[in-house]
C-alpha cells in the first residue's frame, strides 16, 4: 500500500505559540502613560488594584490558578486597557499546558476560554488533543469536525477519518472516506482505497471488494515517479485487485472476462489462486484438458490452494483415464515446462 507520511494529530494547527506581551510590555505601557499629556490620560488609565491583578495572574506558575485568575480579570475588568494584554496571556497559558503535556488542565482551560471565543480553531485544537491524548476518542472526533466546518481541508478530513477507525465506527469511516476520494489532492492514494478491497474481502462481499479493486487500480496509475518501495507496493495492490476482480467475474459467471483478469494478476505476481480460479473458469466452460493443466500449475505454485489444486487434477485426471493417476506426472511436467 501506498506509504503514507505519519501525519501528527495536530501538527498543522498547534503551531508553536509566538511569544506573547508581558508584565513588562504592561509596566512600559504605564510609565508611558504617565509622560502623556493630561488628555490622553483617560485612554490609558487603570488603577493600582486594575494592574496588580494583571501583573500577579500573568506572573502565576500555577497554570489552574494562573487561568482563575485570567478569567477573573476579564470577568472585573471586562472595558479594561489592559484587556489586550490578557487574551495573548491566556493563549500563552493554553500553549505551555500543551508543551508540558499537562491534558488534563489543558481540555478545562481550552474550554473556558472557547466560551469566551467561540469558533476559535486553534482553541478547539487544544480541546482535541487533550480529549485524544486522555482517550477521549469521540470527544476528540466531535471537535475535529467542529474544525472542519470552520475550515475544511484534507489533511483535517484524513484525522477525522482515522479517529474515527479508531473507534470503529464504520459509518463515520465510509462517510469520511468518501468525502476524501472526492478530494483531487488524494486521487492517487491508491493505499486508502485499497483498504476498502480488505475490508470487503474479510467480510466475504466480493462483489465490494472487486468494485474498490477498480478504484484502487486508478488510483495506482496516477502515482508519478514512485520509489522503488512504492513500486513493489503497487506490483502487489495490482496483482491482488485483478485477483478480487477475477474471481468476482467468476462468481458471476462471467468466465472468459474472469480468466482475461486472472491472467492480468499473473503479470504481477505468480501464486497459486489465479491458476486455481483459471482452471475452475475453463472447468465450468467444458475445457478439461486447459483445466488440468492450470490446476497443476496452481499445485505447483504451494501455498494454501495446493491441495484443493492436487485434488481436482487428480479428479480431473481420473476421468479422462479410466479412473487411475497412471502417467500423471506427464501432466505436472507439461504444466512446469510452460
Amino acid at each position: 500500500m501506498k506509504c503514507h507520511p505519519k501525519m501528527l494529530l495536530f501538527a498543522a494547527l498547534l503551531l508553536a505559540a509566538a511569544f506573547f506581551p508581558n508584565a513588562g510590555i504592561a509596566f512600559a505601557a504605564v510609565e508611558a502613560a504617565q509622560n502623556k499629556p493630561a488628555d490622553e490620560e483617560k485612554e490609558t488609565e487603570y488603577g493600582e488594584d486594575e494592574y496588580n491583578a494583571y501583573d500577579a495572574a500573568s506572573k502565576e506558575p500555577d497554570f489552574s490558578k494562573r487561568g482563575d485568575m485570567l478569567l477573573a480579570f476579564i470577568d472585573k475588568y471586562p472595558k479594561s486597557s489592559l484587556m489586550s494584554y490578557i487574551k495573548p496571556a491566556y493563549e500563552n497559558l493554553l500553549h505551555e499546558c500543551s508543551q508540558a503535556k499537562q491534558f488534563n488542565l489543558l481540555g478545562p482551560l481550552a474550554e473556558k476560554w472557547l466560551k469566551l471565543n467561540p469558533g476559535n480553531i486553534q482553541t478547539l485544537a487544544y480541546i482535541a488533543e487533550a480529549a485524544e491524548k486522555l482517550g477521549q476518542d469521540q470527544k476528540c472526533v466531535d471537535t475535529l469536525e467542529a474544525i472542519y466546518k470552520i475550515e475544511p481541508s484534507g489533511a483535517m478530513a484524513v484525522n477525522i477519518l482515522q479517529t474515527y477507525r479508531k473507534i470503529k465506527n464504520q459509518a463515520k469511516i465510509s462517510e469520511w472516506t468518501e468525502k476524501i476520494f472526492k478530494m483531487p489532492e488524494y486521487d492517487a492514494d491508491f493505499g486508502l482505497r485499497y483498504e476498502f478491497v480488505t475490508r470487503y474481502m474479510q467480510e466475504k462481499n466480493t462483489l465490494k471488494a472487486a468494485e474498490y479493486a477498480r478504484l484502487t487500480l486508478k488510483s495506482a496509475d496516477l502515482v508519478k515517479d514512485p520509489s522503488k518501495d512504492v513500486q513493489d507496493q503497487i506490483r502487489k495492490v495490482r496483482y491482488a485487485c485483478f485477483l478480487v476482480i477475477g474471481t468476482s467475474l467468476y462468481e458471476d459467471g462471467k468466465f472468459a472476462e474472469a480468466i482475461k483478469n486472472l491472467q492480468q494478476s499473473l503479470q504481477f505476481e505468480k501464486h497459486g489462486e489465479p491458476y486455481y480460479y483459471i482452471g475452475m473458469c475453463q472447468w465450468k466452460q467444458d475445457q478439461i484438458e486447459e483445466a488440468l493443466l492450470s490446476f497443476a500449475r496452481a499445485e505447483l505454485q504451494g501455498g494454501e490452494i495446493a491441495p484443493q489444486a492436487k485434488e481436482k487434477v487428480e479428479q480431473l485426471y481420473k476421468a479422462l483415464h479410466n479412473n487411475t493417476t497412471i502417467g500423471i506426472e506427464k501432466i505436472y511436467k507439461k504444466a512446469k515446462g510452460e
